[in-house]
């Protein structure tokens, strides 16, 4: 699996503030290797091109989360939902 986020700043060259989230990479569907599972894009913008981190990190890199909408679609596909939801329901 592939992961990205976007927001190098083409004239800064340093990842501007807004930018929080790491995407998983979608391999199938539309826009395949192009878009996340969230369906946020994941080619070149004007002034801002993709970071594509292959192979996926299993850390965030520093500053960034995981796009909670990309994992929760992710482990739809790879059958581990009822795990992630039954984890969330384990008494803590």
């Amino acid at each position: 699996m592939r992961a990205f986020y976007r927001g190098y700043s083409a004239r800064s060259g340093r990842r501007a503030a807004q930018v929080r989230r790491l995407h998983i990479m979608r391999e199938d569907g539309k826009f395949p290797g192009r878009s996340g599972e969230c369906n946020t894009s994941g080619w070149a913008h004007r002034d801002s091109d993709p970071v594509i981190l292959d192979p996926m990190p299993a850390v965030p890199p520093p500053g960034l989360e995981w796009c909670p909408a990309c994992v929760g679609r992710a482990a739809e596909r790879a059958n581990l939902l009822r795990q992630f939801a039954a984890a969330l329901t384990a008494p803590q």
